[in-house]
């Protein structure tokens, strides 16, 4: 999957006449390092180029657990100025515009030497979706490696639509059942079945749409839960929980369901507010039962493999591959904090503060 997380880059660092590092964007750096952006402002107009500003990023190295300040990229006005990103998958960012709800999709954020917009329509009835949250965007592919990609926005509650940007270009709504079960489902693609997936609450189904829009439920069974003591699963069923599939693009068969559980407290006015994340967990998708069912077992060990848990389509990829990361882990932004799980100890690690996100959204 992309290689974004709450807007994840690849940097490399290039040395001034002055000998002073300079950090910039780079789609294919020397030395690969993952970077998460924590926030970015606007400080200046371009002087080479009319329709793009200058902005300046605060970025975490993961590798060292540092803050990095980018001091100077050019960015397209028209993203920065006048549209809201509303999520990322496979390498590119999904912007909306405040005016009128027209899409754009760009590598702004990973391509340093040409940065390329793509413009899709905009959602139907943009009044009314403008105003909604969005809970995240997925693509089928990358769009500058397929021409036939398909894009998907979920919104918060039933609202699912999918545009063919080069096929019929407009938006379509999928029409589904059991509503009130996805209002806070993700959606993800998987290249490998080439279908779409959601979780509906309590992990208890699967509902998958191949590329003609044809919708399919399977029923799901989490299996071989954890040992712990009662009282402790008494602490869990008190949090708020939510259900993500994640798929290891490079091996079919290694699929999972992370599951995360917060705190929650009242404050008194019958408002829930979320507090902190409990607890992760991982089931591994394991067979296709003679029923059609499938069951998904627990695991505390994933290998070598990490997880990227965000604001972005939740994806995996080889520690191995990106030095610094902890291989079987979770690497999470939630609720104030930017941190990292050890699924086989079971213990957080607190990278940073998170950070205001002033931009990107």
């Amino acid at each position: 999957m992309s290689l974004l997380f709450n807007l994840f880059a690849e940097l490399s660092v290039e040395e001034e006449e002055d000998n002073k590092a300079r950090f910039i964007f780079s789609s294919s750096p020397r030395k690969q390092t993952p970077y998460m952006i924590l926030e970015g402002n606007k400080v200046g107009e371009s002087c080479s180029e009319e329709e793009k500003i200058i902005v300046k990023f605060k970025l975490l190295d993961l590798n060292k657990e540092e803050i990095i300040h980018v001091t100077h990229k050019a960015f397209p006005k028209l993203l920065y100025e006048e549209s809201r990103v509303i999520g990322s998958s496979r390498g590119w960012t999904a912007f909306m515009s405040k005016h009128d709800g027209t899409v754009h999709l760009s590598d702004a954020l990973t391509n340093l030497v040409s940065t390329r917009v793509m413009t899709l329509p905009s959602l139907s009835d943009p009044l009314r979706l403008r105003s909604s949250a969005i809970i995240n965007v997925s693509i089928s592919s990358p769009p500058d490696e397929d021409d036939g990609y398909v894009v998907f926005v979920k919104f918060l509650g039933p609202d699912l639509y999918y545009c063919r940007p080069n096929r019929v270009s407009r938006w379509t709504k999928i029409d589904m059942i059991y509503q009130s079960h996805i209002n806070l489902c993700d959606v993800i693609y998987s290249p490998g079945t080439e279908m779409l997936f959601l979780v509906i609450t309590g992990a208890s189904f699967l509902l998958c749409y191949d590329l003609n829009m044809n919708e399919r439920y399977t029923r799901l069974h989490l299996i071989k839960y954890p040992k712990m003591a009662q009282s402790e699963w008494e602490l869990l069923a008190l949090c708020s929980k939510t259900d993500q599939l994640v798929e290891y693009e490079s091996s079919c068969d290694k699929c999972f369901i992370v599951r995360r559980y917060v705190e929650t407290y009242d404050q008194g006015d019958k408002e829930i507010v979320f507090n902190k994340i409990k607890r992760f967990m991982v089931f591994q998708l394991h067979k296709q039962l003679k029923n059609g069912d499938i069951t998904a077992k627990y695991t505390k060990d994933i290998g070598d493999l990490c997880v990227f848990f965000g604001k972005n389509e939740t994806f995996c990829v080889d520690a191995s591959k990106y030095p610094g990361l902890k291989p079987n882990s979770i690497y999470y932004v939630g609720y104030g904090i930017i941190g990292v799980y050890d699924i086989g100890d079971e213990k957080f690690q607190h990278l940073t503060p998170s950070m205001p996100l002033n931009w990107p959204l």
